[in-house]
Order: C-alpha cells, then structure tokens, then sequence
C-alpha cells in the first residue's frame, strides 16, 4: 500500500509539472513533430548578416507531382519575435501549416538579431558592433537578402508576402523606395500594419515619454547592445502598464506582450507556454529606440543618430529621412483592429490609409476585437484571415494551387 502512495505521488508529481514539448523545441522540431517536413536555409547580407529561414515545401499529403510547381508564400515576423509565430498554434489555426496543406510553399523569414539570426561573417554577437542596426537594416537589408536566396532556390520570379507589425512596417518601407525589389512581391498581406506610431499604448509608448529624451539615460539604462533591459526597470514597466490583467502575470512578465498588449480573448490557453518560451526572440536596443523616435516623431522617418553631424555623414543631411509610402504600387491587402496597442487604429486611419495609393489598396479589412498578437495567434484568425487569403489566391489561379 505504501509503495502504491508513492507511485501515486510521483505521478502526480510529474503531471504537476509536465510541460508541452515544444516549449523546449527549435523551430524545425516544431514543425516536425506535426508532421510536416522542415528545412532551414541561410542568406547572407551584403553587410554580413546570416539569417536563417525555415521552410515548409508541402504539407502533410505529401510533395505531390514530381516537378510540380508550388507557389511561394514568404511570411515576416514582427517586432521581438521569429518564424515560430506562424506555427506556434495547432495545425488547424497556424498560418504556415495551414498555408502548406493548401498546397504553397511557405518561407518564413528570421530578421538580424532574433533567436535563428545571431551570426555574422566576421562580428562577434557579443560585441556591441553587432547590434548596430534598427528596422531600416531590416528594410534595406535583410528583405532582399531573404527574397533572392528564396527565388534563387525556388526558381519563381515573385512571391506572396504576408507581414505582421514589423514585418508589414520593413516592407512598406521597401517597396516605397525600390521598384526593382517591388517586382518579386506579387501581392502584400499586411497585417496589423504599422505606419507611423504616435497612439500607440504600451511599452514603446512609455519608453518614448520616460527614457528617449535623454539618450544618457537611456544607454544607461539599456546599453547598446542586444536589448535585455534589467529585470528591475521591467517590473516596474510591467505594474505601470498592465495593471491587473484577467491572463495572469505569466504575459506580463513577458517583453513581447508590454509591447504588444496582454490582454486577448482569442488565446489558445493551452498554447501560452508555447508563446512565451519562443518570445521576446530578441532584437537590438537601437532598434527599440528607433521605435520610440517614431512615437515621439508621429513620421516614418529612418533612425535619427542624434546629432546633426552623425545624421549628415549616414544621409547627407542634418535630419534622417522620411520613407514616403504614397510610391508603393504593389497590391495591398490590409488586415486592422480598433483594439490593436500597436498597429493604433488613429495611425492607420490618420496616416497609413491616407498615404497608401487607394488604387494599390486591394482589400482594407477591418477585424473587430483583435489586439494586436491576434493576428498570429489569435483562435478566429484562421477563419477570418489565413482561409480568407488561401481562398483568394486558390480562386486567383484558377480553383487549384499552381504556379503561374
């Protein structure tokens, strides 16, 4: 009876702290271990960057045809985050899974700096050289770096792109100042696009008002190299901006979701261990200050060195330079929620719709009740967006997935 007890409690023990697998998984046994097949490959940036991708050339029924065509789809993470947000979900509610079994091949960028892109040719990532970039490295940079070595492999001339947050941000960006690149983007599924940041809530928001305007203070505070603020400064933000909130501590003490916003009613709960243990994926602090210049700014304006001087050696002129995203001509599918800390309904409806040519602006949807990791993680995106997107272009090329 007494060896039955302690089985017993030892089981429950263990149930007690059992986790999910994947919270301890690289991207490629993630996606693995849902049956699909995986692969990662590298592109190399003309400053030295290696990013990795991961890929997913079918889904679960298999290849298909020898010598079949699939069409690309290339999917950006946002801001803190990695290619695991488009499958951090069951397979009938991940973007990349679902995608895969509708017959695309799916391409998921890693930008410089996060967890699958902290390699250089020739910098050490530990030395602050390393982290000197923000999103226009991002923009300039790691995007055609991605898209070549993916046309390069795949043999097509243009992809489909879908962008969250950051990665809507760095293509806009883009397209806005390179014809040449715009050719390989056929059509552009932005969601929870961002433009300009002037109403955002959150983290990026306290940062702007609280540490920006003294850039002693902030290199104090945060360095200058990978941004890891102090877990002190973070509690602080942490009860400053969350309050009390209905999900638990557990998000809030997350770097992602002080950006983002903790509060969702569309949350898988089963899956939360899963998002935090894969995010914040990391980024520089300049590129988190190059965020908060653009809440105090109200402009999409490159990263502003700080002195007039510094700024005429990058731009050749004392001010850094707007991106004017009226010259974007690609098509645009937009995809926006009134409750969005981060892609604010105020900038999109003030700025983003008002500067995109309406011609280019294919589709202009509104979600309501989605914050802003909805979009990736949220239970109803899958139905109100990935099956939405898969059955347009399905349609678009004639009622079955091929290459045109």
């Amino acid at each position: 009876m007494m060896l039955t007890k302690v089985v017993v409690c030892l089981l429950a023990t263990s149930f007690a702290f059992a986790h999910d697998p994947e919270v301890d998984m690289s991207a490629v046994e993630m996606i693995r271990y849902w049956g699909y097949p995986a692969e990662e490959v590298e592109a190399t940036t003309d400053d030295g960057y290696v990013l990795t991708m991961h890929r997913i050339p079918y889904g679960r029924a298999g290849p298909g045809p020898d010598g079949e065509c699939k069409p690309v789809i290339f999917m950006q993470h946002g801001l803190e985050c990695d290619s695991t947000n488009w499958f951090a979900n069951l397979p009938e509610n991940s973007a990349a899974f679902m995608f895969a079994d509708a017959g695309f091949d799916v391409w998921m960028g890693n930008m410089r700096g996060n967890t699958y892109s902290k390699n250089h040719v020739s910098i050490d990532p530990k030395k602050e050289k390393f982290w000197e970039f923000s999103w226009d490295e991002m923009a300039q940079k790691d995007l055609p770096a991605m898209m070549d070595v993916v046309l390069q492999t795949t043999g097509h001339q243009d992809v489909y792109y879908m962008g969250h947050s950051q990665g809507t941000l760095t293509m806009f960006s883009k397209l806005s100042m390179d014809q040449v690149f715009a050719q390989k983007i056929r059509k552009f599924f932005a969601l929870a696009p961002v433009g300009t940041v002037k109403h955002i809530k959150g983290l990026l928001a306290v940062l702007a008002e609280w540490f920006l305007p003294e850039f002693d203070l902030w290199v104090d505070v945060f360095g200058q190299g990978e941004f890891l603020p102090n877990s002190e400064i973070m509690d602080l933000l942490a009860k400053w901006i969350c309050g009390t909130t209905k999900l638990g501590d557990a998000l809030c003490d997350d770097l992602l979701f002080l950006i983002a916003g903790p509060e969702s009613d569309q949350f898988n709960a089963t899956r939360t261990e899963v998002y935090i243990s894969h995010t914040p994926a990391g980024t520089s602090t300049q590129n988190i200050q190059h965020w908060a210049q653009m809440v105090k700014a109200g402009t999409v304006a490159r990263y502003d060195y700080g002195s007039s001087k510094t700024n005429q050696q990058h731009y050749g002129q004392s001010k850094p330079p707007s991106y004017d995203f009226t010259k974007i001509k690609n098509d645009m599918y937009l995809y926006w929620s009134d409750d969005d800390w981060l892609a604010d309904p105020d900038d999109i409806k003030g700025y983003l719709l008002t500067s995109l040519n309406p011609n280019h602006i294919k589709m202009n949807n509104h979600l309501p009740g989605y914050n802003h990791l909805d979009f990736i993680w949220g239970m109803n995106a899958a139905k109100d967006i990935y099956q939405p997107i898969i059955d347009l272009l399905t349609n678009e090329m004639g009622g079955t997935v091929k290459c045109t």
